[in-house]
């Protein structure tokens, strides 16, 4: 690739910039050659770094007989190209999109990422071809969107207009039709419509691909200013809210402990070390229904503790998976 001095110059300084530890001439040179095809000597390089000195903060250290080159401390480069950490987050929401199939939102997202990447100068959108080829983001499901369903739901939002639906329930397997107040939707997995029904007189939840139809009414609404979000979704382990409020607290054995920190450490709100090296797990869900398969898969080593109700129910469940087996 031919590129002009001053496009390599101001990319060799945003490396500098991005990484604080420092590079080697020979690094850089590499990365120009390998990753973005473009063709100049060491020396070429050594003379691009001694010019950007002159001007720029650009310093050097000499570690394990090697020289590196860095960007001094408190210096902040602008307004001139995008850093490694920036271009990697380009990278990541366009693969990020695609995974996530085409609706309305996400199309409008890939078209602006795409506009965003060609304004950047040719040698850094070089450099994301190159990275993005092995770059990756896989989600379960990602599939088609009912891409007018939702653009009505996002105005129903906007507007505070009611929405008539017709929707297909999966525990009854039955369809119903209600007028719905929209209040929020959220994406996990799949889209999801946080609205209060006038049928249930109640929030309640709608998963997009289960509403068969959707009418937006003339009749608009005025959300009730007690409702939080945040708040509603705090009590949820994975999709699923009640209305009760349950204390589930669990005790990990200490060999097991180490591996729940590490993989669902995040989905507690408190971890407790205990003086044997067992770990507590506490979690405060509106309903068990998610949260109990996900306990029986720990098996014998997690213990119940509280709540009783869920206690009872693992015992019960390990009882007849043990009759099933003439265990028992």
């Amino acid at each position: 690739m031919s590129v002009s001095a001053v496009e390599r110059q101001l990319y060799l300084l945003r490396a500098l910039d991005g990484w604080k530890s420092g590079r080697t001439a020979e690094d850089l040179h590499r990365e120009l050659r390998d990753d973005l095809g473009v063709e100049v000597s060491l020396r070429t390089v050594y003379r691009d770094l001694d010019c950007l000195s002159r001007v720029f903060p650009v310093t050097e250290e000499v570690r394990d007989g090697k020289c590196y080159y860095f960007m001094l401390d408190g210096y902040k480069l602008e307004g001139l190209q995008c850093s490694f950490a920036e271009l990697m987050a380009l990278v990541f929401m366009n693969r990020l999109l695609e995974a996530l199939g085409s609706d309305p939102v996400v199309d409008a997202g890939k078209e602006l990422t795409r506009k965003l990447i060609s304004t950047l100068p040719e040698l850094q959108q070089s450099y994301l071809r190159a990275i993005y080829q092995h770059f990756r983001v896989e989600l379960p499901g990602g599939g088609s969107r009912e891409g007018q369903i939702l653009k009505t739901f996002i105005e129903a939002v906007r507007l505070h207009r009611e929405v008539h639906i017709r929707y297909h329930a999966f525990a009854s397997d039955e369809c119903s039709e209600r007028i719905i107040h929209p209040y929020t939707i959220y994406f996990r997995h799949q889209y999801y419509i946080v609205a209060y029904c006038t049928v249930r007189k109640a929030i309640r939840e709608f998963r997009l691909d289960r509403i068969l139809e959707a009418q937006l009414l003339e009749t608009g609404f005025q959300p009730d200013p007690s409702f939080n979000y945040d708040d509603y979704s705090t009590r949820c382990w994975d999709v699923l809210k009640g209305e009760m409020d349950y204390r589930v607290v669990l005790r990990f054995s200490p060999e097991y402990s180490r591996f729940v920190r590490e993989y669902h450490g995040q989905r507690a709100d408190k971890l407790v070390d205990l003086p044997d090296g067992s770990l507590e797990f506490h979690k405060s869900v509106s309903t068990l229904e998610e949260i109990f398969p996900w306990v029986l898969s720990h098996g014998h080593q997690v213990e119940v503790l509280a709540p009783e109700e869920l206690k009872n129910k693992v015992t019960e469940t390990v009882a007849e998976q043990a009759r099933n087996l003439k265990l028992i």
